[in-house]
């Protein structure tokens, strides 16, 4: 596809969803969009600040395909900014009334964000990172890459 097809359809596409998409519910999916990404940034700084502050080669292509402990942290700061602050389609929002949310007056980032963030350093300290159990063995296998 060439590059100005690929920009006027792209551009025909956002113009449609401007004027399409009801804004009186778009705060709603950047809160909710929030809630997501807000806990996420907070395992991701711990994880790289238990790297050593950087990320070599084999943090990429030798580390394991998931990590639940880190997941797990994720999933908790994502609940705690739902349960303080629920945000979302009427289906979610009637679903989180049920467990009796708190109502944060002025944010539910930074608990999240906090919350995420311990839990995955707490995971990061207590469960060492793969690569730096194999370096400790001074095991010299090559880096595997995906294909």
């Amino acid at each position: 596809m060439s590059q100005r097809l690929l920009i006027v359809a792209v551009s025909a596409t956002a113009t449609i969803g401007a004027i399409v998409i009801d804004l009186r519910s778009y705060q709603s999916f950047l809160l909710l969009l929030g809630s997501v990404f807000v806990p996420l940034f907070g395992v991701l700084l711990a994880d790289w600040l238990l790297a050593g502050a950087h990320y070599r080669e084999r943090d990429f292509f030798a580390g394991p395909a998931v990590r639940v402990e880190q997941l797990v942290a994720w999933i908790v700061g994502f609940g705690l900014y739902q349960w303080l602050s629920p945000q979302g389609p009427a289906w979610w929002t009637d679903l989180v009334a049920h467990a009796h949310p708190g109502h944060a007056t002025w944010t539910a980032s930074l608990p999240s964000f906090a919350a995420a963030f311990v839990l995955a350093t707490a995971a990061g300290l207590l469960l060492p990172r793969e690569d730096a159990d194999r370096a400790r063995r001074g095991s010299r296998e090559p880096l595997a890459r995906p294909r």
